[in-house]
C-alpha cells in the first residue's frame, strides 16, 4: 500500500545543492587514471602490483621470518626477470616453499586441539562428517529440537573457524596489507558476529503453538461465545478499480458477522464512492493526504467504533477464514495485534524474469514463513502493513499510527512494544496480494523500506527501543540494526577478490590444508543447512542473488539516510502493470554490469597472464581462493543482472491453474469440456470430443458447473489437438455478482497453486545454473 509523497521540508539549503553530473565524472576519471597509473608503472614480469616483493614476500629475503608471504607477484627491482618456463618453475617452487614454511609458523599460534592434523583423510574428515549430516537431513523433520541439536554443531563449527581465522590468517607484514587485511576480517567478524546472533534466535519457532491456539480460539468464534466488533479498512490510492473491488469483496466475503468494510480513499475518486455504494460497503476520504497512509487510517479512526481493526491493503484478499482464525487471540487483554503472512498470488518477477518461478519462492517467504515465528517466541514478531488485526485501544495508547517514519506498520508495531503490548503472529496463509511485477517498482519499494527501517533506529524517543525492551527483545533489533549495513558487506566481500588480484595484497593467509580443515565444513553446513533449517522457505543461493540484486540501491539509500535520515519522499508503488515488450533497465543495473565486465577482465588478464608467464597467480592458496570467488561472484552478479531484464507482461488479470468441468452454450449447440486456467476476465478451456467452434461466433455463454455460474464470454483463439480442441474465451458484460462469485473462488480460499513453494538448496542451485547458462531473459524473443 503506498500513498503520495511529502518531502520533508526542513532539510538546509545547501543540503540540496546538488553535484554538477560531470564533476562526478571528473573524478571517476582521475581516480581511474591514478589507479591506472600506478598498475601500469609497477608491473614486472610476474605481474602488476603496489607493494615491493621484499615487503611481501621476505622469504626471499631471509628466513624464519612470520610474514604472509602469500603475494604471487613480482616486483621489479627486488627478483629478476623470470625469462623462460623452467626459470619460471623454479620461482614458483621457491615461493610455495616459503609459503609452506610460513603457515607452519602461523599454524602453531592455534591451541593444539585446534590444530589441522597431517594425515590428508584426517583433514577431510570434518568435511566428510558435515557432508553426511547434510545426507542425514534429507530424512529428518525440521523441528525446534532437531533444530537445536543441529545449530549447536553449527555453532561449534563456526567459532573453530573463526578462531582460526583470528589467529592464524590475518597479513600484517605490510601497512597496506595490513590496513586490507583488518578491514575484510572486521567486516567478516561483524557479519559472523549477528549471525551467530540470528542461529540462536532461528532455534525456537511458535509457529504450531500459535495454529494450535488458533484453533482452540476457532471454536469461541464459532460458537459466539466471542465476537467482538471488527472494523475492516481497505486503504487506497491510486489503484485501479478492479483492484480496490476484488479486495472489498474479499473483505466482504470474510465468514464473520460483526464486521463492517470500509474503503478509505486517499485520492476521492468519485468512481470509488460509487463502487462503495454498489458493493455495499462504507467509503472515507479527506481533503490531503499528509502523512500518506498513516495519515488516511488515522483520519478513519475517529469517524469508526469497532473494537477490533483489520487492515487489508487495497491490492491484498483474505481467505474466508482469515477473521475467524485471528480475533480469538483478542481475548488475552494484553494482545495488541495479530499478524499474518504475506503471500503473492502472481509469481515473483525476478524468478519469472529467470524461468524459474515454477520452483522459486519470492524474497519475503523467509521472513514470513519461518522468522517470524522466531521473533514471536520472545514477543518480537513485527507488523507489516496488511493482513493484520489491530486492537482500537492498543492504537489509541500510542497516539495512533506514527507519522514520523515512512512506514506506519513496523514503527507503530514497536512502539506498541515498548508500551508493554504483546504482538502475535500467526504463521498461517491467510490472504493473498500482488507483488511488484517490475524491476524498477519493486527496487523502489525496497528501497523505500530500507530506508524506514534506518528511521526507527533514528527516532529517538518516540521509540525508546533500548531503554524500554527486554534483553532477548533488543537482540533481534541489534541484528535488524545490522543487517540495515548488510549491503555494505556484500559489496566488500564482492569486490574482496578484485583488489587482491589487482594490487597482489592478500588479506587472508593460509595453506590449502587449513582451509580445506576449517573453512569447508564450515560453508558447506552453512549452505547445506539453511534451507532444512528455515522450513524450505528460504535458500542460500536465492538469498545471494536477491542481495546482490539490491546492493548497490541500497548503499545509495543508506548514504543518504545517514546524511538525511527522514528525507526520502514517499513514491507510490504501481499496480497491475503492463508491458509489451522487454524491458532492460540498464539505468538501474548498469552498476551490475561494470562489476561483471570489471571482474571478468581481472580474471581474463590473470588466465592469459599466467599461460604467457608474464602474471603468476597460482603459486598461492589465497590466490586460488580468491580466483574461486571471483568467478563465484561473477556468475551471481550475471545471474542478478539477468533477473533484472523484465519480460512482458501482456495480461491485464492474473490467470489460476482452476481444473474445473464446464460448458458451453452457443444457440442449441452444447459443449463440454474443463478449463485448463481461468481469471476475473477470462478463461482456457478445452473441449472434448466435440467440433471445433469457430472464433467470429459472436458471444457463448460459458457454464462452471461446480460454481453454479453462468458468463457470457468472447471465443479470442482456437487450437486442435488430436480429438481435444482448445479455445481462449474473454468474459463479456460481466454484473457485479457475477464479478462476486469469480473473486470468491479464485481468491478467498487456499487452493494448491497459493501454496508456499518449497525448494531444497540443491534444487535451487540447478536452477540458477540453468538460468545462468541458458540466458533466458536475455536472449528469449517476442513477437
Amino acid at each position: 500500500m503506498h500513498h503520495h509523497p511529502h518531502r520533508n521540508k526542513d532539510l538546509n539549503a545547501e543540503d540540496k545543492v546538488m553535484i554538477s553530473p560531470w564533476v562526478k565524472v571528473l573524478v571517476i576519471i582521475c581516480l581511474l587514471i591514478f589507479m591506472a597509473t600506478i598498475f601500469v608503472t609497477n608491473w614486472t614480469s610476474s605481474g602488476p602490483t603496489i607493494l615491493s616483493s621484499n615487503e611481501l614476500i621476505p622469504a626471499f629475503n631471509h628466513d624464519n621470518s612470520f610474514d604472509s608471504a602469500l603475494n604471487p607477484f613480482e616486483f621489479k627491482n627486488s627478483v629478476p626477470p623470470i625469462s623462460n618456463k623452467s626459470e619460471l618453475n623454479r620461482f614458483q617452487s621457491k615461493l610455495s616453499n616459503s609459503i609452506h614454511n610460513t603457515k607452519l609458523g602461523h599454524e602453531g599460534l592455534l591451541p593444539e586441539f585446534l590444530q589441522a592434523p597431517s594425515q590428508p583423510l584426517e583433514v577431510l574428515f570434518p568435511t566428510i562428517a558435515v557432508a553426511y549430516i547434510c545426507l542425514l537431513l534429507r530424512f529428518i523433520p525440521s523441528n525446534n529440537w532437531t533444530r537445536l541439536i543441529l545449530k549447536i554443531f553449527f555453532l561449534a563449527l563456526m567459532l573453530r573457524y573463526f578462531v582460526w581465522r583470528t589467529i592464524a590468517t590475518l597479513n600484517f607484514e605490510h601497512w597496506l596489507s595490513t590496513i586490507f587485511s583488518l578491514f575484510v576480517y572486521s567486516v567478516e567478524a561483524i557479519s559472523l558476529f549477528s549471525f551467530v546472533i540470528y542461529s540462536l534466535q532461528s532455534i525456537w519457532s511458535s509457529a504450531k503453538k500459535r495454529s494450535a491456539q488458533a484453533d482452540l480460539y476457532f471454536q469461541d468464534i464459532s460458537s459466539g461465545k466471542y465476537l467482538p466488533s471488527v472494523d475492516v479498512f481497505v486503504p487506497t490510492y491510486n489503484e485501479p478499480e478492479q483492484v480496490v473491488c476484488r479486495t472489498v469483496i474479499g473483505c466482504q466475503a470474510m465468514n464473520y458477522p460483526n464486521k463492517k468494510v470500509y474503503i478509505l480513499d486517499d485520492t476521492r475518486r468519485e468512481h470509488i464512492r460509487e463502487l462503495a455504494k454498489k458493493l455495499g460497503c462504507e467509503y472515507i476520504t479527506r481533503p490531503d493526504n499528509k502523512h500518506a497512509k498513516a495519515g488516511n487510517i488515522n483520519n478513519a479512526l475517529p469517524q469508526t467504533s469497532g473494537e477490533l481493526i483489520t487492515i487489508m491493503d487495497a491490492d491484498f484478499v483474505p481467505f474466508r477464514n482469515f477473521l475467524m482464525r485471528t480475533v480469538g487471540f483478542f481475548q488475552k487483554q494484553d494482545v495488541a495485534l495479530v499478524q499474518t503472512p504475506q503471500t503473492f498470488y502472481n509469481p515473483d518477477h525476478h524468478a519469472r524474469n529467470l524461468g524459474i518461478d515454477h520452483m522459486i519462492h519470492d524474497d519475503l517467504a523467509g521472513f514470513f514463513a519461518f522468522s517470524q515465528s522466531c521473533r514471536d517466541v520472545v514477543n518480537s514478531a513485527l507488523c507489516c502493513g496488511t493482513s493484520y488485526v489491530v486492537r482500537r485501544t492498543a492504537l489509541e495508547s500510542t497516539g495512533g499510527y506514527l507519522t514520523k517514519c515512512l512506514a506506519e506498520d513496523s514503527p507503530t508495531s514497536i512502539k506498541m512494544l515498548t508500551l508493554g503490548w504483546q504482538i502475535v503472529y500467526l504463521g498461517e496463509i491467510l490472504s493473498s496480494g500482488e507483488s511488484t511485477r517490475t524491476y524498477v517498482d519493486f527496487i523502489k519499494q525496497r528501497v523505500r523500506w530500507h530506508h524506514s527501517n534506518y528511521q526507527i533506529f533514528c527516532a529517538g524517543d518516540t521509540l525508546p527501543i533500548w531503554s524500554k525492551l527486554n534483553f532477548w527483545q533488543k537482540t533481534y533489533f541489534l541484528t535488524f540494526y545490522i543487517g540495515n549495513f548488510g549491503p555494505f558487506f556484500r559489496l566488500v566481500f564482492m569486490f574482496t577478490p578484485v583488489v587482491t588480484m589487482c594490487l597482489g595484497v592478500s588479506p587472508i593467509i593460509s595453506s590449502p590444508t587449513e582451509f580445506t580443515y576449517y573453512l569447508v565444513p564450515y560453508l558447506w553446513l552453512l549452505v547445506g543447512s539453511l534451507s532444512w533449517s528455515t522450513e524450505y522457505s528460504s535458500s542460500f543461493f536465492w538469498n545471494e542473488i536477491y542481495e546482490t540484486i539490491v546492493c548497490y540501491p541500497f548503499i545509495k539509500c543508506l548514504i543518504f539516510a545517514i546524511r538525511h535520515p527522514f528525507g526520502l519522499a514517499f513514491k507510490v508503488t504501481r499496480k497491475g502493470v503492463k508491458a509489451e515488450s522487454k524491458n532492460y533497465n540498464l539505468s538501474h543495473t548498469y552498476p551490475l554490469l561494470i562489476g561483471i565486465f570489471l571482474m571478468v577482465a581481472v580474471l581474463c588478464l590473470h588466465l592469459v597472464g599466467y599461460r604467457v608467464g608474464i602474471w603468476q597467480t597460482a603459486v598461492s592458496s589465497e590466490f586460488g581462493l580468491m580466483f574461486f570467488l571471483l568467478i563465484y561472484n561473477i556468475i551471481v552478479m550475471t545471474i542478478a543482472f539477468l533477473a533484472g531484464i523484465d519480460q512482458p507482461e501482456r495480461r491485464a488479470m492474473d490467470r489460476f491453474p482452476l481444473r474445473t468441468a464446464c460448458r458451453i452454450v452457443m444457440e442449441e449447440c452444447i459443449y463440454t469440456g474443463y478449463t485448463n486456467n481461468v481469471s476475473e476476465g477470462g478463461a482456457n478451456i478445452t473441449l472434448v470430443g466435440s467440433s471445433l467452434i469457430a472464433q467470429d461466433t459472436q458471444l457463448v455463454t460459458v457454464e462452471l458447473i461446480d460454481y453454479n455460474l453462468s458468463l457470457q464470454a468472447k471465443i479470442i483463439r482456437t487450437n486442435s489437438q488430436k480429438k481435444n480442441h482448445n479455445i481462449t474465451l474473454e468474459f463479456a458484460n460481466i454484473g457485479i455478482e457475477q464479478n462476486r462469485r469469480l473473486v470468491e473462488f479464485l481468491y478467498c480460499d487456499m487452493t494448491w497453486w497459493k501454496q508456499a513453494k518449497r525448494p531444497s538448496s540443491v534444487d535451487v542451485f540447478l536452477e540458477m545454473i540453468s538460468s545462468f547458462l541458458g540466458m533466458r531473459s536475455l536472449l528469449t524473443k517476442y513477437q
